[in-house]
């Protein structure tokens, strides 16, 4: 982006972002997520503001809104800790000396709720169901895994960082951690931060220059950010630039950019980033750099893997050498040559692509492989680090490190009740099913469709506005379907959004559509939302659809109707046969000027990156509207060329004043054609 193309009150603000901590003045300031021995959790609350708070009707909550609140009690003054145990007995044992401790716990005896094991989110509402403060921490990834289970807690260096950042935090110096008192970790000029790393293209051809940007600041002074580079003759260092020249978006905005020339076919590039502030201290990312680094191989072509089925709550189905029944999930080589898996990755996160590490197999070509999703590793080669959640969640499987870490073959599914699977069925299917009878091992071919009435087509937007998003449900099976009280949502974990009445079926072939108007919400034409059916019980899951980008006056369905093929369709055919209308493959939408791609993080605080697509130079205006309509933030106004752009916003109107916590909308125009997409501003 050209500097003079910045409006001169976002080149002001980006100057500044990265320095400004979250504006909760009672912060989340330690977490013992897995102790050593008997697991011993609480978290630790520290007031950093210059008064004292009232806490009663505050409460501590997990990333599950359905667990019990844990209720704070008194006063907390200022400079002072509150720690809130999981159990209190345990945590009497444990620390017989530190008497600051809540008097209600977050999972006592085992009734309330735990901290995952592998990542979890910890929040703090106030009076009114306000979310004050967040922290969503993992074990892996640029937090530091030796808080678990190696002793240590999670310490945040300084409370006045941002604490929802992983560069914030370390292991604690001691072991069981330092609950009711300063942080062994405590450090007040900080080290620098270099995080979040990413290349603009994934898997380079031998024609392609690569990007590569990461995210670097220091709360004193930065003096250098280097990106170091191997491509065979050992790693050397070339200055990173936060100029908006080198790929980095925006002059000041802490992105900093290099170019990595194009390579021949066959070459491994490997790399990582360093940023050393004014007096020495240094943060690398990847974390654990130079031994960990990101690579690609030039020209590289994924292999013919799919990850074919999974099964997230498994009671009576097939058992593991211990003979316990645990998740799984299935991979199948789809190819014509044998695979080495060794060294590629399965996650239940899209974000975790290193998340647990494959062992040397090969499998060949028809085989299938079932890896046991139990989060104990202990029990041999073939159990990941990780579980699902019948809830619902992501599956993946990524490629090795040196062949780029992309991802192979991956889905969303949504809730799944017991001995139900997802999968594909046929195996040409674009999406997965949900299947009445799973098949480790084998094909899906001969597996039942657990739901005979299916999401069969939806329309999220209109070049006409108005009450424009419906969805339409197929009766694809043979006999008639009483669908009462069965659930449809935009959202997986808050599945019973809207219920069929009473004495709603359908007949073998019948169509049923619902709009915007009735459900009382819409579905986001960004793709970033779900299309969930689910029975009336509010637990099983009938039907999912995990959707992309979405076109004005185009709806999105399968085709033939009731089948796993989805397509574009010009124009909708709300409550029609969906073969009598020209479907477009869904991989080739018409090419947007514009498209917002959503913002990252959001939630957020303080900050957030705004992220759009253009398909052509355009001249564009970015605005931020609260939740009634009035403009509070002219973000950007004037022409950006072709690809993809950053747009930082600091929470801030025009008059440069911190916007409450709430809802707000981001709305991109070009050409009369204008896209929104929801911020979420947490304080």
């Amino acid at each position: 982006m050209p500097p003079s193309r910045i409006p001169a009150i976002l080149a002001i603000a980006v100057i500044t972002l990265s320095t400004l901590p979250s504006a909760a003045t009672v912060i989340v300031n330690e977490i013992m997520y897995n102790s050593p021995g008997t697991d011993v959790e609480y978290v630790e609350l520290y007031n950093r503001g210059p008064y004292a708070l009232a806490l009663d009707g505050w409460y501590l909550l997990d990333n599950d809104p359905l667990h019990p609140k844990c209720y704070l009690v008194g006063t907390l003054a200022s400079g002072d800790f509150l720690v809130v145990a999981a159990d209190s007995t345990l945590f009497a044992i444990q620390y017989p000396g530190v008497t600051n401790v809540n008097p209600n716990y977050f999972n006592p005896g085992g009734t309330g709720f735990g901290l995952g094991n592998s990542g979890d989110t910890v929040n703090v509402y106030t009076p009114g169901d306000v979310l004050y403060d967040t922290v969503t921490y993992s074990d892996g990834g640029d937090w530091p895994g030796e808080a678990d289970g190696n002793g240590p807690s999670l310490e945040l260096i300084y409370p006045f960082l941002d604490n929802n950042v992983p560069a914030s935090w370390e292991a604690s110096l001691v072991i069981w951690g330092t609950p009711g008192e300063q942080n062994s970790v405590y450090q007040v000029d900080q080290t620098p931060v270099c995080q979040d790393g990413a290349r603009d293209i994934p898997l380079p051809t031998s024609a392609d220059d690569v990007t590569v940007t990461v995210i670097a600041y220091d709360h004193e002074a930065l003096a250098t950010i280097q990106l170091w580079v191997d491509m065979g003759e050992g790693f050397s260092a070339t200055d990173m630039y936060d100029d908006g020249l080198h790929g980095d978006s925006a002059p000041g905005d802490s992105i900093f950019g290099a170019v990595i020339p194009a390579r021949p076919d066959g070459t491994l590039v490997r790399y990582y980033a360093i940023a050393t502030d004014d007096i020495g201290q240094s943060d690398a990312w990847p974390n654990s750099a130079p031994t960990e680094y990101r690579a690609y191989t030039v020209g590289h072509e994924p292999p013919a893997l799919r990850l074919n089925e999974v099964l997230a709550s498994n009671v009576t189905g097939i058992t593991d050498e211990y003979g316990q029944h645990e998740d799984w999930l299935e991979i199948y080589n789809e190819g014509a040559v044998p695979v080495a898996l060794g060294g590629m990755f399965l996650s239940d996160e899209a974000d975790r692509t290193h998340q647990w590490q494959l062992p040397e197999f090969d499998l060949y070509p028809g085989q299938y492989l079932v890896v046991w999703a139990d989060n104990d590793e202990a029990q041999g080669s073939f159990h990941a680090s990780f579980r699902f959640s019948a809830i619902g969640e992501f599956a993946g499987l990524f490629e090795t490190e040196d062949h780029g870490n992309v991802l192979i073959s991956g889905f969303e599914f949504g809730r799944m009740s017991a001995d139900v699977s997802v999968g594909y069925q046929p195996d040409d299917g674009h999406v997965p099913e949900y299947l009445a009878t799973p098949s480790p091992g084998a094909s899906n071919a001969g597996s039942p469709l657990f739901s005979d009435v299916c999401i069969n087509e939806f329309h999220t937007t209109s070049s006409g506005g108005g009450f424009d998003d419906w969805i339409e449900l197929y009766n694809r099976g043979a006999a008639v379907v009483d669908i009462s009280g069965w659930l449809i949502s935009d959202e997986r974990v808050l599945n019973a959004k809207w219920a069929f009445p009473l004495g709603t079926v359908l007949a073998p072939g019948e169509f049923v559509v619902v709009g915007e108007a009735v459900l009382g919400f819409g579905w986001s034409s960004l793709g970033d939302e779900v299309v969930m059916l689910s029975a009336s019980d509010s637990l099983t899951g009938m039907d999912f659809y995990d959707y992309g980008p979405q076109q004005p006056d185009i709806s999105e369905g399968r085709y033939p109707d009731g089948q796993p093929y989805w397509y574009f369709f010009s124009p909708p055919t709300a409550g029609a046969e969906n073969d009598n209308v020209v479907a477009v493959p869904e991989a080739a939408p018409a090419d947007a000027g514009l498209q917002l791609l959503g913002n990252y993080p959001n939630p957020f605080n303080p900050s957030t990156r705004i992220q759009l697509s253009l398909g052509a130079s355009v001249e564009l205006s970015v605005r931020i509207f609260s939740v009634d309509g009035r403009s509070v933030r002219d973000l950007f106004r004037g022409t950006l060329p072709a690809g993809r752009h950053d747009l930082l916003w600091d929470g801030r109107d025009d008059a440069g004043r911190a916007l409450a916590s709430g809802l707000y909308l981001v709305q991109g125009e070009s050409a009369g054609e204008a896209q929104r997409h929801k911020l979420l501003l947490l304080k």
